[in-house]
């Protein structure tokens, strides 16, 4: 089970979100779309176009974020069982949209390409079983992302360089997967929280990240602050006889 850590940085993306957005009439019929792709979705049996999903900033919906104009300002469908896909492309529809959390709960295959969602604040997948290679790309233009959080599944390759290019980034974890090859430069990050442990991670550890917790690079082959200094290479040079 998820511990519930992240509730108040998920309260701070909402505060942050509640900008001028309005209610499209619209959108309730989306989020029932949206549903179909689904699968297990007992406990979001009270989703009915017969009642809003939100009543002002009251949800009447399971799972629903909700603004005072009584928009969606994001999903939390976290430990349901859920699995299927998330449909990106009907979720982009739903424009006052936010935040999204999937956690513990049992979707698998890639990472859906949240990109076309633009004006995300927070997304959290940790605790599912998502697999593969995550795109260089995947986070280009998505430049209000303060949080990302794909722990504790089944991720291999490198950590996305893209995420070098997100200036409001402060909550990066990535722990528990089997991403490889060096920790990309986040030196402009200076108020990153991060975790990269347990993947297979290896090399210097940029100096940006030089004030983490050691613990964040546990379980992998990395060096440099705040761990033990990188071993200097000795060249040999050979004896002429």
């Amino acid at each position: 089970m998820a511990a519930c850590y992240w509730l108040p940085l998920l309260v701070i993306h909402v505060l942050l979100a509640r900008s001028l957005v309005s209610s499209d009439p619209q959108d309730p019929a989306r989020l029932i779309k949206f549903k179909t792709s689904l699968n297990n979705t007992f406990e979001l049996s009270n989703w009915d176009l017969n009642i809003p999903p939100c009543a002002y900033e009251s949800p009447n919906w399971k799972g629903m974020i909700c603004n005072r104009d009584g928009s969606v300002l994001g999903l939390v469908l976290e430990n349901m069982g859920l699995s299927g896909m998330i449909d990106v492309d009907t979720l982009a529809e739903i424009t006052s949209i936010r935040t999204l959390s999937f956690m513990n709960n049992s979707f698998e295959g890639s990472i859906p390409d949240l990109r076309k969602i633009v004006p995300l604040r927070g997304i959290f997948l940790s605790f599912n079983k998502f697999s593969g290679e995550i795109g260089s790309d995947v986070f280009i233009g998505m430049s209000y992302l303060r949080t990302v959080e794909l722990a504790n599944n089944n991720f291999r390759g490198k950590i996305p360089i893209s995420l070098t290019q997100l200036p409001l980034l402060t909550k990066l974890k990535l722990q528990n997967n089997q991403f490889e090859g060096e920790i990309p430069d986040l030196e402009q990050k200076n108020l990153l929280e991060a975790n990269f442990a347990n993947n297979g991670l290896v090399g210097p550890i940029p100096k940006g990240l030089s004030n983490q917790d050691p613990s964040s690079f546990a379980g992998n082959n990395l060096c440099d602050k705040p761990l033990s200094p990188c071993k200097k290479k000795v060249n040999k040079k050979n004896d002429v006889a």
